[in-house]
Order: structure tokens, then sequence, then C-alpha cells
């Protein structure tokens, strides 16, 4: 498969970009999803910018030789580089996919809001000066934190790390800006995504590459579950939200998964199943993290009715791309890949 394949979106999704009032800013493009939408939105139109902390060493942005011209180097802690970005690109539509501390490698508590809540506070009352037409925030599924079955929006969050925390601290901020100030924001609650670029080290891309070589890695609780998404789907929910974003929608939190809950063991089965392994895991091997939950997945009703998305791929689907993926980018062997030299 050519590799601009894998961001391809369908024709309806593909008209919805170029309707997207532009020009287009993506804070994080150098994250998993941000490096995803970019590729995608820049095959449909050249007013997209893709901001980065530091993009002359983003891993993710330079094996896939975004052109320099729609890159920006802007560290969104830093209350001046963001105002003169801004004020240069002068965005309509802006994604914010920026964040600290969704991993556990990341424990920062004070980097974990400042980019989180202070840096996002920052972008929008700048954003403010010159006018937009949407924001659409990244936020978690981990702001339910122990509340995690199933809820709908508008549920009790009990978040339970300081990641969690910040982001529903983000999410009350996209309320106020939209309900009491009435800016054209809407926040995201994203599920587990999954598919090309995404961290080398998390559970996926660690599974599939062992898998591929007759293996299986440690593994945690099987019973532990996740609500897994392919991440051609959280980009086209961003997509959508973007273009449906009306009055009535601002302020307003979407969850966006797929409404499934997928265990531990049954994610190994798939797996196992697909590449034809007949080795034994061994679960509870590796130990859970503190956020780890038994019932962890979504309930998508609300943005099935008001901006008319759903996923479209399968769980089957996407970890038959992925490993067509880690073929395609001898993910094995890739000098990115800090986990082929443990």
């Amino acid at each position: 498969m050519k590799q601009q394949d894998y961001y391809k979106l369908s024709a309806p999704l593909a008209t919805k970009v170029k309707a997207l009032e532009g020009p287009i800013l993506i804070f994080g493009a150098g994250g998993f999803i941000g490096i995803n939408l970019l590729k995608s939105l820049l095959l449909y139109r050249k007013d997209v910018y893709g901001a980065s902390h530091d993009f002359i060493n983003s891993w993710r942005l330079l094996n896939n030789k975004i052109p320099m011209s729609n890159l920006i180097n802007c560290d969104i802690t830093e209350h001046g580089r963001v105002e003169d970005v801004i004020k240069e690109v002068k965005p309509k539509t802006i994604f914010n996919l920026a964040a600290y501390g969704a991993y556990s490698k990341q424990k920062e508590y004070n980097k974990i809001y400042a980019t989180n809540f202070n840096a996002t506070t920052t972008i929008i009352e700048v954003l403010k000066k010159y006018g937009f037409s949407a924001y659409v925030h990244a936020g978690s599924s981990s702001e339910y934190g122990l509340n995690s079955a199933a809820p709908p929006e508008d549920d009790t969050l009990i978040p339970n790390t300081h990641y969690s925390v910040s982001k529903v601290s983000t999410y009350y901020l996209m309320k106020y800006y939209g309900k009491v100030e009435n800016l054209p924001v809407v926040h995201l609650r994203l599920y587990s995504a999954f598919g090309p670029w995404e961290e080398p080290d998390r559970l996926m891309p660690v599974l599939l590459a062992h898998a591929r070589n007759g293996k299986l890695p440690e593994l945690v609780n099987p019973d532990i579950s996740r609500d897994f998404i392919y991440i051609t789907d959280i980009c086209s929910a961003f997509i959508s939200a973007a273009h449906k974003l009306q009055k009535k929608n601002y302020g307003e939190v979407y969850n966006v998964g797929t409404g499934r809950k997928t265990t531990i063991k049954e994610l190994v089965g798939i797996v196992t199943k697909k590449l034809n392994l007949k080795v034994k895991p061994e679960y509870n091997s590796m130990p859970n993290r503190i956020w780890d939950m038994k019932d962890w997945y979504g309930n998508i009703n609300r943005i099935k009715k008001d901006l008319k998305w759903a996923p479209e791929v399968t769980l089957e689907e996407g970890i038959d791309k992925s490993i067509l993926w880690q073929k395609d980018v001898d993910f094995d062997n890739a000098l990115w890949n800090w986990t082929n030299r443990k």
C-alpha cells in the first residue's frame, strides 16, 4: 500500500475538509493524532499548518517529510510565541492536539497543567483577538476516571490522575468559552486510538510487532479493557466536529470511540488468530497502570445524533491496516523505533 493511502479520506469527508474555513492550524502536529490529521488534510488543501514545540527534532515529522512551509515551531506554553504564530497565520479552523501526561513516563505535574490547561487558555484568548470559525479540542476518555463503563457525556467525572484532572479542567474551560462567551469551541473525549505513528512502546504497536515475529509481549490483567478506535476515525471526528460546529454545539463535549469494550484477552485472541500464533500469552506478567480499568469503553450516542459521526473501521480492520503499515515502514528496524534498541 502506498503511504498516502493510509491518510486518504472518504469522498464525503474530503468534501468537508475542502469546506472548512482556512487557514487551518494544528497544534501538537508532531504527536500521534496530529501527524495523521496533518497528513490527511494536506492531501486536499495547502493552507494547513502544523505547529510543534520542536519540529526540527520530531521523529514523526522528520520521517513523514512534511513540507517545511507547512510547519511552525511553537511551544504553546510560551505566550509570546503563541501570539506571534496566530498573528502570522490568522487561522480560522484550529485543532488543538497538544498534550502532556497521557503516557506513564510523563509525570511532571507542573508541565501537565501548563500544557493542557494554561496553554489552552492562552491560545483561545489570543484567537479571540483575530476571530476564528472553529476550535476543536482534544480531550480524553480519562476524564471519566473511575466512572469508565460507557458513561454519557453528562455523567459524573471522577478523575484519577493529574492528566485526567487537567483534561477535566480544560473541558470546563471549553464549556465556559462556548456557553458564556459564545465562542465556536468544542471538546472531544477520545478513547484508545491506534494506527500509524503511534508511540512504538504502546500496547498495540508492541503487541503487533511481537506477534508478527511469532511472540507475545508481557501483558497486564486479561480482564482490563479498552475502547480501541482506529486513527482515521479519530481524524474524521475532528473534521466532522469543525464542519458541523453550530451555535447550539458551542461548548459541547462528545465521546469519540466505538462504543465497544475489548478486553486485553479478546485483543490478544484476535491478533493471535490473525497471525496463526501458537504461543500461550502470559497475563499479569506486566503490572497494571494506575489508570487501568476493567470496564473502559465509550457511549457515542450524542456524537452520532449531533454531528452525524460514527466510526467506520472495525477493530479487526484497524489491526490489519496496522500490521500492513508496520511492514511497509520496516517497523522492526526503523531508526525511530526505540523499542528495537532494548
